[in-house]
């Protein structure tokens, strides 16, 4: 089911699935996370949070820490992939860049079953303060977009 939350002034679209949220990466997105980062994304985190237990009867089984540093994790690879492009176009060949790159449009956040990464974002998630303490490096790109 798709939902829209208002974020920081902005629409950010995501689709609930059973065990399953997709967050559309666009530039209203960027630009919600960008205003009031940490606070930004704890409300989505919870908007999401209640209305996949309304639409699903049960809690979704990801930490609020795990899911946010997710959420990081995946705007800081998009990132890098743009930032250092030319270098990676060449790391990454056969069209290897071009899929990251493409699978940074939507992020994929998925419980345990559903997710196979989601044991890297339970364990960096007792880093989630010191990962939020490097977002002013990339506000800026966050917005400029």
């Amino acid at each position: 089911m798709e939902r829209r939350y208002k974020v920081g002034g902005y629409e950010v679209i995501v689709e609930l699935k059973e065990g399953l949220v997709r967050i559309v990466n666009n530039d209203a997105f960027k630009h919600a996370v960008a205003v009031q980062s940490t606070s930004s994304v704890a409300s989505l985190i919870g908007s999401i949070q209640a209305d996949y237990i309304t639409g699903y009867g049960t809690s979704l089984a990801i930490g609020d820490n795990s899911f946010a540093v997710e959420i990081w994790g995946h705007l800081y690879f998009e990132y890098f992939l743009l930032k250092y492009n030319k270098l990676l176009r060449i790391i990454f060949l056969f069209g290897l860049y071009k899929r990251f790159l493409r699978s940074c449009q939507v992020f994929d956040c998925g419980e345990a079953g559903k997710d196979p990464n989601r044991w890297v974002w339970d364990r960096l998630a007792r880093y989630r303060r010191t990962i939020e303490s490097w977002l002013p490096k990339i506000h800026s790109w966050l917005i400029d977009r």
